[in-house]
């Protein structure tokens, strides 16, 4: 291709996207709340022009207590909004709001008491006082309660309606509230006042909140500038994620807010251990967990929903239609100008270099694959283990945050191996692993940890509901039934060992000293392992029980 074609198809290029350019697109997009990192990264794609190179010009509305953005939406009002949870009720309920993306992958919301008040556990809320913010138990709520047996048994006795507002919980008005984690605690702490958490995180409800949506009317009309708006939006908050310290001056200085600069600077830095931009895609959605939401809120609601209605809540910006005759000939011509000229420059390359490049490429990706995954159980291996280990703990120490380890074995499986031959044993094996990986969440790490052991990594999980989903898992697979080579039906069994990771100090050892801060949490949940093991295995046990045993035999 010579130099003069090559300038004159640049230009072809440049005047047909020239032509693309019209009359900045004006949209409407309602926040939640007040003004606040919350919802930075709309803040950072103004402000750096990620809107702008879209075509887009955005309104930014504040929100308030007497407006239902769900509704602003649904009517047209607004074109774009942010909700939590409740915009799969409304889904249910037969409104069409589409979802665009989930900001945060874990939600902000908490229960919040005084130290004070001895509440320590779900099911310290018996004749308790619980303020929400819609003024009634929200699914994630019940869902909690649910699992200490609690929200049919040990319902609290008074439910009221609050805005987040501290004052009631100071007073003594009520007993729990329910508020933000990225909020409410920074404002506890500084008024001096000890408080206790209970996290959905910690039960294992993992509900996304602060969801970017629209209507399927908007959508249907507009999918090419919906498309734009997300792109844009998602830029924003890649950016403000990075740049916290860039975004709260502008915050401060253009967007009313009531905040002040500490508070925003602790905001950001909660909102990063709730977005988890840095194991999923920002903004990321998995339809199994939007089910797994959907099923929760049916199950707890008064009325009776279809779980069918959920279809096409979860935006697709394919073109389902015919599209427009000038957006079709304008990036048609473009699309088949840039094709043929990567086809005219792909023939000019030295087949020998072609097939090379395959042959390096196949063999780079055979051996990411070897170096990461046990090649007879499928999942990750040791070595891939270790290097989520080490991630999760430096993450755990800087964050303040706590994961748990749960150690698996195979009961008798020597035993087995002998009896029925390598083959079934490897079938074991590989059956055990899927159980094990398909148990787990798509945050977790679960791995082929040597022989017939296996072991998962659990971010934000206590030992507590490590141990229940250990117990799950134990029962599954006890459930499972096995056809030996000569038709005998086995039952194959494993035993559990669970640690939590103790913060920025190792747990300790059986012997009392320390161990170090990459092993310690591993050798616990071994030592618990072993435990189970020789107590008739097929058991789930705790280090910390152990660990306080030990303490009072010594």
């Amino acid at each position: 291709m010579n130099l003069s074609l090559f300038r004159k198809l640049v230009l072809l290029i440049t005047m047909l996207v020239s032509c693309q350019v019209n009359a900045l697109d004006t949209i409407n997009l309602d926040l939640r709340w007040d003004h606040q990192f919350q919802f930075a990264g709309y803040y950072a794609a103004i402000e750096k022009g990620y809107y702008r190179d879209e075509g887009i010009k955005v309104n930014l509305r504040a929100g308030s207590a007497n407006k239902d953005n769900i509704d602003e939406v649904v009517s047209g009002r607004a074109d774009f909004s942010i909700s939590n949870s409740e915009l799969i009720l409304a889904r249910l309920q037969g409104k069409p709001v589409v979802a665009l993306s989930a900001l945060f992958q874990y939600s902000p919301e908490i229960l919040l008491s005084l130290k004070s008040s001895a509440i320590n556990s779900l099911s310290d809320l018996k004749n308790k006082i619980i303020a929400t913010n819609s003024g009634q138990l929200e699914p994630y709520l019940l869902t909690m309660l649910e699992m200490q047996g609690g929200s049919r048994g040990n319902p609290p006795s008074v439910i009221k309606k609050s805005d987040f507002e501290l004052d009631s919980l100071i007073t003594g008005e009520v007993d729990v509230i329910t508020s933000y984690l990225t909020n409410q605690p920074y404002t506890l702490n500084k008024m001096g006042i000890d408080y206790k958490v209970m996290d959905p995180q910690a039960y294992g409800i993992n509900f996304y909140s602060d969801f970017l949506f629209t209507s399927e009317q908007f959508m249907s009309k507009n999918y090419r500038l919906v498309e734009r708006f997300k792109r844009a939006s998602l830029r924003g908050w890649e950016y403000a994620l990075a740049n916290p310290d860039d975004v709260i001056p502008v915050i401060l200085a253009k967007y009313p807010t009531t905040k002040s600069a500490n508070a925003l600077r602790y905001e950001a830095k909660m909102m990063v251990t709730l977005m988890r931009n840095d194991l999923v895609e920002l903004g990321h959605i998995n339809p199994t967990r939007i089910n797994a939401m959907a099923e929760s809120t049916i199950e707890f609601s008064e009325q009776s929903y279809d779980l069918a209605s959920m279809d096409g809540f979860l935006a697709s910006t394919e073109d389902k239609s015919i599209l427009q005759f000038q957006w079709r000939l304008r990036f048609l011509l473009l699309f088949f100008i840039i094709a043929a000229c990567i086809i005219g420059l792909y023939f000019r390359l030295h087949k020998k270099l072609r097939h090379e490049i395959k042959e390096h490429r196949l063999l780079a990706s055979q051996l990411k694959a070897a170096v990461n995954t046990d090649p007879l159980s499928g999942i990750y291996n040791r070595r891939k283990f270790a290097k989520c280990y080490k991630h999760e703990t430096e993450r755990s120490q800087r964050y303040g945050g706590k994961f748990s380890i749960v150690m698996i074995d195979i009961d008798t499986f020597k035993q087995t191996n002998d009896t029925y031959g390598h083959e079934f044993g490897d079938e074991v094996i590989k059956k055990v692993a899927s159980i094990l990986a398909d148990g787990v969440r798509d945050i977790d790490t679960c791995a082929r940890y040597g022989g017939e052991e296996f072991i998962l990594l659990l971010p934000n999980t206590d030992e507590y509901a490590s141990g229940i989903l250990a117990e799950r898992l134990r029962k599954k697979i006890e459930q499972c039934i096995f056809i030996a080579p000569n038709d005998d039906t086995l039952t194959i069994t494993c035993s559990f060992g669970v640690a939590q990771f103790q913060g920025d100090l190792a747990p300790k050892s059986r012997l009392g000293t320390q161990n170090s801060q990459h092993e310690g949490t591993i050798s616990c949940a071994d030592k618990a392992l072993y435990v189970a093991k020789k107590n008739s295995r097929n058991r789930v046990c705790y280090w910390s029980v152990i660990s306080s045993e030990l303490e009072l035999s010594a």
